[in-house]
């Protein structure tokens, strides 16, 4: 079977596979295909059963940002039950974006073989799995198992934009697919404040009670009130293919994530990058033999695919970067409470009064912290910045259904940059964060709606699946290194502790994990403004997306 390939897509025609011939591919299952696409498509629903439809997909869409930034806001709470972990307990959240990415290929062709909510029903099952795993265990490997089987969430979101594709009437699509992205938003809302309630009150394993319950819920909320889409594509999976990319993937995301720790040259490190390189290329060797590839190379060969693949590179590894940096800023002591806390620590192991000791202590550098709890930094700063990408979602999908996907894509990573460049030089305060962070939020929600109407409109049916999958990766891999280099770069602009004692030699130490205004404006500018100003030069580039959305229907007037 072939699918309708859009004008500008820069695709060619789909290869036949090594059983068809001309004849039994022939015309009648050419015209067929378009038929067939369209076979599921809920344009006799209600509008109520589509908003239904959306609001579930939407809410499980929310698994996959919830394990991810609840979990991170309690790390050091969980170091204290993991003693063994010691400063590798951040793994408990690079486990998952490797093993997420390592397996989001393979659940991308999963979906359009075995069927998107098929698959989405497994990927809340095996997170659910996960999840109670962490819960329950006290063995600071077995969490790392349970973390890494949470991490095949991932693939959620790519089997939700294929539902979305494949479920809704054509004009619904643009703007559907902006509220899916709202998904993700709606996290930053709720995912805080939610973290911080439960934090206060119980220990941190009921974050994970409240992940687990919330799966098991929406497991049979998507069971009955989403269809199954008909649309298949008619290869067996790619079982090699899938093990030699997510080894890759994995290898070369483990260097990223873990090189500025280890140390770059690293030979272990090392060891995993060359690793992962080798099996990225015996991968694309396998790819080009096998008659049943699990990635189809008419996508790398598309520079308008590309093009777009490397704008989210780029702009997931700039998403990753900015909570970061403001957890870093804001649950980080004020400078007075950090010098009283340090002075008191050392007269306490002195067995003297703080009085004395503060004379001989000296400390260089600026930190703007202001000691917020989790809660504290949600009600301040993380909720108004995710209020607005709610905002930015949607409305990129009514500009995309309006006018092309391209001006959304370009318009979000214009106002993120210059979010970015603002905050270079106001960061301080928790009203300079909200007052510029309007800016990143709507640049982040016109983003989400952005690229998976670009996609739709660029591949064919067959491909969304993994061609989803596929920029999901290179998202993981932007985002893995956006996090390296914010401790690389941070980790260059310690807070220093001078002691000068009488009559001796003065000691020079850095406070762990305290780091200076100097390194957060260093990071705004070269972990923000430089890259986006890279990815705006793409956007601008792309030929795609300069005509109205079609949610993934052949070049011409969208259907009612």
């Amino acid at each position: 079977m072939t699918d309708p390939v859009t004008p500008d897509s820069g695709l060619p025609e789909p290869r036949l596979a090594a059983s068809e011939t001309p004849s039994s591919a022939g015309v009648s299952t050419l015209l067929a295909a378009p038929l067939e696409e369209d076979a599921g498509r809920l344009v006799t629903a209600s509008r109520g059963r589509l908003i239904v439809v959306l609001t579930v997909l939407v809410f499980f869409t929310e698994i996959v940002p919830l394990q991810i930034q609840m979990i991170s806001m309690i790390l050091p709470k969980m170091g204290a039950s993991f003693p063994s972990a010691g400063a590798n307990v951040a793994w408990s959240i690079t486990i998952v974006s490797v093993t997420g990415a390592a397996t989001l290929a393979l659940i991308g062709k999963a979906s359009d073989v075995l069927g998107k909510k098929r698959t989405l029903l497994t990927l809340g099952v095996i997170t659910a799995i996960g999840t109670l795993l962490c819960a329950l265990t006290s063995s600071w490997a077995l969490f790392l198992v349970g973390r890494g089987i949470t991490g095949v969430c991932y693939g959620i979101a790519v089997a939700n934009y294929s539902l979305v594709r494949d479920l809704f009437p054509r004009r619904w699509i643009p703007v559907a697919i902006g509220f899916v992205g709202t998904g993700f938003a709606m996290s930053s809302i709720l995912g805080p404040l939610l973290c911080g309630l439960l934090t206060n009150y119980y220990s941190w394993r009921s974050v994970f009670w409240f992940l687990l319950i919330f799966t098991v819920v929406m497991i049979p909320l998507l069971a009955v009130a989403v269809p199954e889409s008909p649309v298949r594509a008619r290869r067996q999976l790619d079982i090699p293919g899938a093990i030699l990319l997510g080894a890759g993937v994995g290898g070369v995301l483990v260097y990223l994530s873990e090189g500025s720790a280890w140390g770059w040259g690293n030979p272990a490190g090392l060891g995993y990058l060359i690793g992962g390189l080798v099996a990225l290329a015996a991968c694309v060797a396998w790819e080009l033999r096998t008659t049943a590839p699990l990635m189809d190379f008419e996508l790398l060969r598309s520079p308008q695919v590309l093009g777009v693949m490397a704008v989210q590179l780029i702009v997931t590894g700039v998403q990753t970067v900015s909570p970061v940096l403001i957890a870093f800023l804001f649950e980080t002591p004020s400078s007075a409470q950090l010098k009283q806390g340090i002075i008191a620590g050392i007269a306490a192991r002195q067995h003297a009064s703080p009085a004395a000791i503060a004379p001989l202590v000296h400390f260089q550098g600026t930190v703007s912290g202001a000691g917020y709890s989790v809660f504290q930094l949600a009600w301040h700063v993380s909720i108004w910045l995710a209020a607005f990408t709610v905002i930015g979602a949607p409305l990129g999908g009514w500009l995309a259904r309006r006018i092309g996907a391209r001006i959304p894509l370009v318009a979000g990573t214009i106002f993120m940059g210059i979010s970015f460049a603002l905050w270079i030089g106001y960061h301080s305060t928790w009203p300079e964060q909200v007052a510029i962070g309007v800016l990143f939020g709507i640049g982040s929600g016109l983003d989400f709606a952005a690229w998976p109407n670009l996609m739709m409109d660029i591949v064919p049916a067959r491909l969304q699946g993994i061609s989803s999958g596929m920029i999901q990766v290179f998202g993981g891999i932007g985002a893995a290194a956006a996090s390296a280099l914010i401790v690389t770069v941070l980790a260059a602009h310690p807070f220093t502790m001078v002691i000068r004692p009488p009559g001796g030699q003065a000691i020079t130490s850095t406070i762990p994990q305290v780091y200076t205004d100097s390194g957060f404006s260093t990071a705004y500018l070269f972990l923000g403004v430089v890259p986006l100003i890279v990815a705006l030069g793409i956007a601008l580039a792309l030929r795609a997306g300069r005509s109205p959305a079609r949610g993934g229907a052949p070049a011409g007037p969208v259907p009612a």
